[in-house]
């Protein structure tokens, strides 16, 4: 009996090793069979992940339903409150974000083509001086590259116009279809919310039914990992907004212009773990560089600074805290995540990576208890 067990363990090691080595050496291939699953499932992927989101706020309002009367549930009527407020605050920030960020980003690329002939002048008579303070170094050749360059860009800007207008229903047809696929999304999202009571009794019976004497084990993974993924988006925000108004008081203590404006691009892209930051850093340089070359480079080094008290300081307490991932793990789920399926590859990762280190250790804490009674006996 005992020999049989071992022959199943070692089967089981066994086949695990080969699947892992196969898929370290084939992420590629792995990661286009995941692309593929998850771009004919997007529609639900996108309406899961909405209605985790909206579930941060919405357990709130539901708790304070439930308070007011001292009762358990709370009434269909009450949860379709408590969404539309969630969906209500939601849209809220987004708007705000848009209209804090979008506006002043335009503002600020027509500036920069408008200050091209500007900058050219500016940067021609600093070629100048460079020549006449060092005569035996050719600056004339660099001039000429910079210039050229420079036309490069306003000619592409030219020459691109008609390839935009002819691409123009391309992008029409791409925002009509996610557009499409955002409501089917939205719509899965309420029904998801709205009978969850009911949809979690259906899955239990159905594993009850179905995976029979592993139900409990399925049903406490499915938990583990809806779990996960509330905490996980609960400390994202909380993260986000940290490091958006650390970065805000940062640069109104420095100097730096559009401080309140890049605080909250910061904070948006902070959403995205680890790189989300420098994502951020290249909106805000182009927004600096409308006022002064030289500050891009103070706001660069300042956020680069602050990058790192985020990753190494900010975001394993409060993420990892939160999640009960070590930042190494972290930092792995997201490589992993983003080479399977880019940025929405990321935000799965580091919730499947949690889940998958709780049921881990777990299971080596069980095998050391066991062999410690074993030890006693």
């Amino acid at each position: 009996m005992e020999e049989n067990k071992n022959f199943k363990r070692w089967t089981k090691l066994i086949i695990f090793g080969i699947l892992l080595y196969w898929v370290l050496f084939n992420l590629k291939t792995v990661g286009n069979i995941f692309s593929s699953i998850f771009s004919i499932l997007s529609p639900l992927i996108l309406g899961a992940f909405i209605a985790l989101v909206l579930n941060i706020p919405m357990k709130f309002f539901e708790e304070k339903f439930k308070g007011k009367k001292n009762k358990e549930k709370v009434s269909l009527l009450e949860r379709a409150l408590a969404i539309l407020l969630s969906i209500i605050i939601i849209v809220f920030v987004i708007v705000l974000v848009v209209n804090l960020i979008v506006p002043e980003l335009i503002k600020v690329v027509k500036l920069l083509i408008n200050n091209i002939p500007y900058y050219r002048e500016e940067l021609n008579d600093l070629f100048n001086k460079l020549q006449t303070n060092h005569p035996d170094f050719n600056f004339n050749g660099i001039k000429e590259s910079v210039n050229a360059s420079l036309d490069g860009i306003v000619d592409n800007l030219i020459n691109d116009l008609p390839y935009i207008m002819s691409s123009s229903l391309k992008i029409a047809r791409g925002i009509f279809s996610g557009f499409a696929q955002f409501v089917i999304a939205l719509v899965f999202a309420f029904y998801l919310l709205t009978g969850k009571d009911r949809l979690k009794k259906q899955w239990v019976r159905f594993a009850n039914t179905y995976l029979k004497e592993k139900a409990d084990k399925v049903i406490k993974v499915i938990d583990l990992l809806i779990n996960n993924y509330g905490n996980f988006i609960g400390a994202q925000c909380v993260e986000a907004m940290i490091l958006g108004s650390l970065c805000t008081i940062g640069m109104l203590i420095i100097g730096l212009p559009y401080a309140v404006t890049i605080g909250v691009v910061i904070g948006v892209t902070a959403l995205i773990p680890i790189v989300g930051a420098f994502v951020g850093m290249g909106v805000g340089a182009i927004l600096i560089l409308s006022v002064s070359p030289i500050k891009v480079i103070v706001f660069v080094v300042f956020l680069t600074i602050l990058q790192q008290i985020e990753t190494n300081i900010i975001y394993p307490r409060v993420v990892g805290k939160k999640t009960g991932l070590p930042g190494m793990w972290i930092l792995v789920s997201v490589i992993i995540g983003g080479s399977i399926h880019g940025v929405i590859g990321m935000l799965l990762a580091v919730p499947i990576g949690t889940t998958i280190h709780t049921l881990v250790t777990e299971r080596m804490d069980k095998y050391d208890n066991n062999k410690k009674l074993e030890v006693k006996n």
